[in-house]
């Protein structure tokens, strides 16, 4: 159970500043100002408006919301007010955030991860001053609250990773940024009251425990668990079986390793370096860690597939926006915006826009493409480009996927480029997605709305103590057992896809 890469995830998006005043109270005028103008916003620009929640539906709930606005509101009460009409969207690449500094340095966050096993939940880092809370102890309440009770409702209230239905993304990134989560809903606490069990003990205890600031949290976690810290860079390579010729390649992030690298080279430069390793080493069986893989740039998804499809392929099938995008991707200060525009949009009747370079083609690597057994460790927290590959490959007859189910759709997602929105007087910020992207995937392949797992696994109280690599151990021995789910079959018609309703 590497934490390397979650610690506090969310407010660390959410900027390290100042804190500001908490108390806000807007008039009944103001936040009808605000709920319009959100809903204006999501009509004029997000391009799944109507996709997974009909547009009725969605007109019905902005009235209901915005009818229900007749007394004064304060900030923290309009935040949850604003929130179902965010989430109605079922959009995961769409996120309703706190304004501006809102979570910052002062802000304290519970004292601990925690993991679920079946139906129960239990410590497994614990950073509270309270160091009887060994891993293993199960949670029960936190504030009289019982954990499966604050978990389900942090899943309503955040969409943010899961596209559709789709529950395994809400479930993972609401139980992995569980502090976060439940910073961002309920607020800022100096302490927390719980109840729970002692490893091996039916004894039902309570405890006060202190909140830590983000940079305690992280200094003691950093401290207690030293050797849990995941500094595996992303793509990197690790042979695990010399047996059975078994290596496994991180791929952690599709978002480019230099920040300013227009070009993704560096990305690329790296990934030849990997599968150089993966051939100079006569690997032949290929496990590919994407598990907690949240995206980034469609062309390194690109770049990864070409080491193993069998033909030439395209990503996507079309890539659209509505027409008021163009005003926010060409901008008075950049000369070059509306010759860029043009350059890479046409015109698609009257609605909107759709890209030139979509069907762009990509060619198989041939000196260092993997011709041998892929398997795919995913989870819920496998989302937007790292699906693509997941839905790439599927698509293609290959690999054997193991884990649970990612957290985008097959026919693919509302992404590409975003807008940021701030409310005009609560200041709460939109995230909003700019652009359909439609995956060149035949529907009738689809294993599901997401990429389901071939063999799901889940975490036992063992692997929780051991803090064992249950997905990985479970992987190689099917590997160890010859078990591959598909090989590549050959291309058909595609057919449109449609979401599931």
């Amino acid at each position: 159970m590497k934490i390397g890469h979650i610690l506090l995830f969310v407010s660390l998006l959410a900027g390290l500043g100042r804190p500001v005043a908490f108390a806000q109270t807007l008039t009944p005028e103001q936040a009808r100002t605000d709920i319009n103008y959100l809903k204006r916003k999501l009509d004029l620009l997000h391009p799944g408006m109507g996709y997974y929640t009909p547009k009725p539906r969605m007109e019905q709930l902005y009235d209901s919301l915005y009818n229900r606005l007749t007394a004064p509101v304060d900030y923290w009460a309009f935040y949850h007010h604003v929130s179902p009409l965010v989430t109605a969207l079922k959009d995961g690449h769409t996120n309703l955030n706190h304004r501006k500094n809102y979570i910052g340095k002062t802000t304290r966050f519970i004292p601990f991860y925690i993991r679920p096993v079946g139906e129960q939940y239990f410590i497994s880092h614990n950073v509270s001053a309270d160091t009887t809370l060994v891993r293993g102890t199960e949670l029960v309440t936190i504030n009289g609250r019982t954990i499966a009770d604050l978990h389900r409702e942090l899943m309503e209230a955040d969409h943010s990773g899961s596209d559709g239905d789709n529950l395994t993304g809400r479930r993972q990134w609401s139980l992995v940024q569980f502090a976060d989560y439940y910073a961002a809903w309920y607020g800022s606490a100096d302490s927390i009251k719980i109840t729970y069990r002692l490893p091996n003990d039916t004894l039902v205890r309570y405890a006060r425990l202190g909140c830590l600031t983000l940079n305690r949290f992280r200094a003691t976690v950093q401290r207690r668990y030293p050797q849990e810290i995941d500094r595996r860079p992303n793509l990197s390579v690790r042979i695990v079986d010399t047996l059975t010729h078994t290596a496994v390649l991180r791929v952690s992030t599709f978002m480019g390793i230099k920040k300013n690298g227009p070009f993704q080279w560096a990305f690329n430069r790296r990934l030849k370096r990997a599968f150089r390793e993966i051939r100079e080493k006569n690997v032949q069986n290929l496990v590919v860690d994407m598990q907690g893989n949240g995206g980034g740039i469609v062309l390194n998804s690109a770049r990864l597939l070409r080491y193993w499809m069998p033909k030439p392929f395209t990503i996507m099938q079309h890539e659209e926006m509505k027409r008021a995008a163009r005003n926010e991707l060409v901008t008075r200060w950049n000369p070059f915006s509306a010759l860029n525009f043009s350059l890479q949009y046409k015109a698609a009747g009257v609605d909107g826009f759709a890209s030139r370079s979509s069907r762009r083609r990509y060619r198989p690597r041939t000196k260092t493409a993997f011709k041998g057994n892929l398997y795919f460790m995913m989870n819920g927290a496998s989302f937007s480009a790292a699906t693509t590959v997941l839905a790439k490959t599927l698509d293609a007859g290959m690999g054997t996927f193991v884990g649970e189910a990612c957290g985008s759709a097959y026919w693919g997602d509302f992404a590409g480029h975003f807008k940021t929105i701030t409310l005009p007087n609560s200041h709460l910020q939109v995230r909003i997605p700019l652009k359909k992207l439609t995956h060149a995937v035949v529907a009738d392949r689809a294993n599901g709305f997401t990429v389901e797992p071939d063999f799901k696994v889940a975490r036992s109280y063992d692997d929780l103590l051991s803090n064992r690599d249950y997905v990985l151990d479970y992987t190689l021995r099917l590997i160890r057992e010859g078990v591959v789910a598909r090989q590549p079959i050959q291309p058909i018609k595609a057919r449109p896809l449609q979401a599931s309703r």
